[in-house]
């Protein structure tokens, strides 16, 4: 007959066991968040003091493999349209700064992972210029990088990059020409909306 185990050894076996248990019921910090995210959210450009801006309007839908379905609608009304470097654009003009949107030019999935958000940021591009300024350079990028809260939450913070690299279509398709290397921290104070979110 084997000795009895002390009674402290016993109620470690049981927590750890309950403790196992649990976890192995709970969802998943990715799937936490994409419950969240689910269906329509507004976007936002926001200014350095807190003031918002509605610009349009994101449908997120689920599918299988864990993966997101996205569908961006920018707002007409909030943009005034202007025919700038030979091509037509859609801008929010300012004292300080005019902000244009930039339609990504290439085919895009239009799919997001809980790691993965760059079709999102590639739909939300946009080009600086100055309010009196005749013309619109590629130079003068504007990247809002996105990560989602545990509340489904997106944050996009501002980063500046080079356009121009869009002129050429990528080698490969669905491939991202924008890497991370090529992305600078915005310059606080610099520009007018230093923060993008979708909630």
């Amino acid at each position: 007959m084997l000795p009895s185990m002390p009674k402290v050894f016993l109620l470690g076996v049981l927590l750890t066991s309950f403790t196992t248990a649990i976890v192995a019921t709970m969802p998943s910090a990715a799937t936490a968040d994409n419950t969240e995210l689910l269906g329509e959210k507004l976007i936002y450009l926001v200014e350095a003091d807190g003031k918002e801006h509605k610009i349009g309007k994101v449908e997120f839908a689920s599918e299988n493999g864990g993966a997101t379905a996205i569908s961006v609608e920018l707002d007409d009304s909030r943009f005034a349209e202007k025919f700038l470097s030979m091509r037509p654009f859609r801008c929010i003009d300012g004292t300080k700064q005019t902000v244009c949107h930039l339609p990504y030019p290439y085919p895009l999935k239009d799919r997001i992972t809980a790691d993965n958000l760059s079709d999102l940021e590639y739909r939300l591009l946009f080009l600086h210029k100055g309010p009196t300024d005749y013309g619109i350079d590629a130079w003068n990028g504007i990247y809002y990088k996105l990560s989602i809260s545990n509340q489904g939450q997106v944050t996009g913070a501002l980063h500046e990059a080079d356009f121009n690299v869009l002129a050429v279509p990528p080698e490969k398709s669905f491939s991202r020409p924008i890497g991370t290397a090529d992305l600078e921290e915005g310059e606080p104070g610099r520009h007018r909306f230093p923060k993008l979110i979708i909630r």
